[in-house]
């Protein structure tokens, strides 16, 4: 009975010691990450091509996306969305902002640098920030 008891009491510390670093883990900053460069175009035929193979180059990893601005929207908490522009016409790089874009216009090319998380129709970036070192 207490060797029950002990693994009970090991198995709950364990886990709730998981679920607080899992939820304490610290937030990922794109502008101080080694990243690729790429461009809208040929990160959306990649993923438009083979979604596994572009899974595992880009999924998860900081990305520098050159392309030029189709449409600048924002979500239901206000952040800012840049669209880039690729080859397809209904679809493109969605990129969610970290901050407001400074003066970005539609039609204007731009490289942004965020955290690619997949493809839903629209390859999407997160955490995203524009790069000024051009």
């Amino acid at each position: 009975m207490k060797i029950i008891l002990i693994g009970t009491l090991l198995f709950a510390v364990v886990t709730c010691g998981v679920i607080y670093f899992v939820f304490n883990k610290p937030h990922r900053y794109p502008a101080s990450e080694i990243s690729i460069q790429i461009s809208s175009e040929e990160l959306f035929k990649s993923y438009e091509t083979n979604e596994a193979e572009a899974n595992m180059l880009y999924l998860d990893k900081v990305l520098e996306v050159s392309g030029k601005i189709i449409e600048i929207t924002s979500n239901q908490d206000h952040v800012p969305i840049i669209v880039l522009e690729t080859e397809n016409t209904f679809f493109g790089v969605r990129c969610t902002m970290q901050n407001s874009p400074l003066k970005e216009v539609k039609g204007e090319t731009i490289t942004i640098r965020g955290i690619c998380t997949g493809y839903l129709s629209d390859v999407i970036i997160t955490n995203a920030i524009v790069n000024t070192k051009n």
